[in-house]
């Protein structure tokens, strides 16, 4: 159990980053990136509905079992949801590969009904029919928690023929995908051992993908050892499944990192020429508080002259004398010139020249 929510809380955390990078960024938006996002929502869905489930189970209340319960049904459709994503993944990658014609051909709303649809139906007619026809009503493990829907019957083959099938499907399509893949690198000049490695790594990134992870999974040993063994490592590969997608279809994206690392350029010019703006709008306003400062006249000589016109001088061919407000040249010659004393003369010719 611990094992489980280590497990699905890091690919809770690692599918939530995943999901906002997709929605966000818009050049990330095409019908390919958009399937890798509805197959990462289902693994989203599935880790917090059986967080969900087994914290409700935990508690001894008749009330939080019979939510448990009803959300049992909710945690099928969603597993369902998975595996049919998957389904849409290899058709997706079918049709791009080994059919290779537009895949534009087929629009999304086919494969959201595919992916959405086809598992609602499965799950609606599963829990009907166990509920009305399962032999488990009178199984003691009822009163122990459990629901009808968590006991396993045979129409239990309801749900899981379906998903068999996708699986084996998946790998048909994984096979013809990997001839192609392998025809067209032995076509290629590349040295041998680089046609291994690009082979294993497109299988290794196939395997999520296709859900090929399950079909791994699906046998148990019957020794007690190799089954503790076996049970450990069937808990951590199904938990973190949808870490595994995360990391290999965003984190590791060469287009996603390539975008991501845009986005960052131009936030950093930006944020760069913004500062450069303000450094100058600010260096812009200080010069002119300067220049007002500079005009401005000295406080003594303000005080001084404070009400009066401003001061000049008269140069004469004599002597230099300072007057205070010159008076119009119609009155020079008529009316007395008065110094700052109270005292005053007739000017002479040169004195007001």
């Amino acid at each position: 159990m611990t094992i489980y929510f280590i497990g699905y809380g890091v690919s809770l955390f690692a599918l939530t980053i995943a999901i906002w990078i997709f929605v966000y960024f818009k050049d990330l938006r095409c019908l390919r990136n958009t399937i890798h996002v509805n197959l990462m929502i289902t693994y989203f869905l599935i880790s917090i509905t059986w967080m969900t489930i087994s914290a409700l189970q935990s508690v001894p209340s008749p009330a939080y079992r019979e939510t448990a319960c009803s959300l049992y049904i909710l945690l099928t459709y969603l597993m369902g949801t998975n595996f049919f994503w998957m389904f849409v993944e290899g058709l997706y990658l079918y049709i791009l590969v080994v059919k290779t014609f537009s895949v534009e051909l087929v629009r999304f709303q086919v494969y959201a009904l595919i992916g959405w649809g086809t598992p609602a139906v499965l799950v609606i007619l599963w829990a009907v029919i166990k509920f009305y026809y399962s032999p488990s009503y009178n199984d003691v493990r009822l009163f122990e928690g459990l629901c009808v829907w968590q006991l396993k019957d045979i129409y239990d083959c309801i749900f899981i023929c379906p998903v068999v099938i996708v699986l084996l499907v998946n790998m048909f399509f994984m096979g013809e995908i990997m001839w192609v893949l392998i025809t067209k690198l032995r076509a290629a000049t590349t040295l041998e051992t680089q046609q291994y490695r690009k082979a294993a790594k497109a299988l290794l990134v196939l395997i999520p993908l296709l859900g090929i992870t399950y079909i791994l999974v699906i046998w148990t040993p019957s020794h007690r050892t190799a089954k503790v063994i076996f049970t450990y490592l069937q808990v951590t590969l199904l938990s973190t499944q949808g870490f595994t997608v995360a990391v290999l279809y965003c984190f590791l994206n060469g287009e996603v990192r390539s975008t991501i690392r845009h986005h960052l350029s131009r936030w950093k010019t930006a944020r760069s020429l913004r500062a450069e703006h303000a450094r100058q709008g600010l260096s812009y306003r200080v010069g002119c508080r300067q220049s007002q400062q500079q005009l401005q006249p000295a406080p003594d000589a303000t005080r001084l002259y404070k009400g009066r016109a401003p001061r000049a001088s008269c140069v004469s061919f004599t002597s230099t004398t300072s007057t205070v407000g010159i008076q119009p040249l119609s009155g020079l010659f008529t009316s007395p010139h008065r110094f700052l004393n109270g005292s005053s003369y007739n000017p002479a010719k040169d004195d007001v020249v």
